[in-house]
């Protein structure tokens, strides 16, 4: 049997900016965790956010663009690397297969963060952070931030 224990935090942000120091604070605050799944509408600021996780590893957030065409980008920060995924254009199970989240989830030294983690289905791992957008007016994002165990 196997038991998961949530704890989940709420967060607003109020501009691409904020969006971004939040990400970097949760990188920070879980600095042991290896994988994020960010999931939310398109534009909801899944990108932003995964710059500033990235930017707690010690990674130029201006090096850090959406992986949607290239699917996976790979960044060395400061004793980790860092993936960071788009599954955005993934459609069948044998696509995100060929992908190769499973070997990077087992490597030393490595963060994982995944945009459109809705798609990963069953190979989502429990071990995770999972991070939701949801839009409000303008630029504001309520964030929902839920760390499993």
């Amino acid at each position: 049997m196997t038991t998961t224990i949530s704890k989940t935090t709420v967060s607003e942000s109020h501009s691409p900016g904020e969006t971004q120091e939040l990400g970097k604070a949760l990188g920070k605050n879980y600095a042991g965790a290896r994988c994020f799944y960010l999931e939310g509408e398109l534009g909801a600021g899944k990108t932003l956010f995964a710059k500033g996780i990235a930017s707690a590893y010690g990674i130029d957030p201006d090096r850090v663009v959406s992986p949607t065409f290239a699917l996976v980008n790979r960044y060395s920060g400061e004793g980790q690397t860092v993936y960071h995924a788009d599954l955005y254009r993934i459609d069948k199970e044998r696509e995100l297969l060929e992908l190769g989240l499973d070997e990077i989830e087992e490597e030393e030294n490595t963060v994982l963060i995944v945009e459109w983690s809705e798609k990963l289905g069953r190979y989502r791992r429990q071990d995770s952070i999972s991070v939701r957008f949801e839009s409000l007016d303008g630029d504001s994002r309520k964030i929902v931030i839920t760390q499993s165990q």
